[in-house]
Parts: structure tokens; sequence; C-alpha cells
């Protein structure tokens, strides 16, 4: 009988150790923690690569570690590597949708500021119609 090494002799299945379970876990929640580190921070029209790039990775690491994508056959790594080829032409159909908008502001927004006592101030405040001016109330009607 072949040697298998690696395998548990009984369900032919690999059996991966408990610390290779943890980090792998670990790992998953620190990068969900940088997940929502990076959702605070500006970085633009990048902050969607950003995201996608680490949803990409600890995809990765589930498909790979947690459903034993690693040390199964050929053929079963060929089926989920397909599987990530789509995901990436659909994302990339998204992505170039996304590329040829013309983006245009939102009519009739403005953006509204809030001093320190929690008055809100400019053109939003006022409301769509102008607000105060037009005897409608609001923050400004008390002036």
């Amino acid at each position: 009988m072949a040697e298998h090494h690696g395998h548990n002799d009984h369900t032919g299945h690999h059996i991966v150790p408990i610390p290779v379970y943890a980090a792998i876990f670990i790992t998953l929640l620190v990068m969900t923690g940088v997940t929502i580190a990076v959702a605070f921070v500006d970085l633009g029209p990048f902050n969607i690569y950003v995201a996608l790039g680490i949803a990409v990775f600890k995809a990765s690491l589930v498909v790979l570690y947690f459903m034993h994508v690693k040390y199964s056959s050929r053929l079963t790594q060929l089926a989920a590597a397909t599987g990530f080829l789509w995901l990436g032409i659909m994302l990339s159909f998204t992505l170039a949708d996304n590329f040829t908008r013309d983006w245009q502001p939102v009519q009739g927004w403005a953006p509204q500021f809030v001093d320190e006592g929690g008055t809100p101030h400019g053109a939003a405040a006022a409301g769509e119609h102008g607000g105060a001016e037009h005897g409608e109330g609001g923050a400004a009607a008390g002036h």
C-alpha cells in the first residue's frame, strides 16, 4: 500500500494542526480590523481597491485552509481557481462600469456644517427651498 504523508490513514483527508487554524483565524481577525481602519481613511478612488484586495486575501485564506483546497486534488484546486477567475471577470466588468461613468453631483445637495453648539449652517441648513426665508421654520427661523 502506498504511504500518504500528511494524510490520515483511515479517511484519506489531510489533518491540519490546530496552531495553523489559530494563525489563520487570528490573521482573519487582524485583516477585519485593517478593513475597518482603512474605511475611516480617505484614500480617494483607491478605497475600493484596498477593500477588495483585503477581501480577496481573506477569501483566499478561507478557501485554502478552512475549505481544505490547499490539500485537495488538482481537479478541486482547478475548480476553485476557476471560481476566482470568474470572480475577477465579474469584478473587471463592475470596475469598467465604474470607470466609464461621468459622476455628477446630486442636484440640490450642499454640504451642511455644524458649529460647536450643534446649529447647522450653510446652504443645506436652510432647507431645499430656502428654509426660513419662505416661512418654513427650521434652525434659521429663531435668529
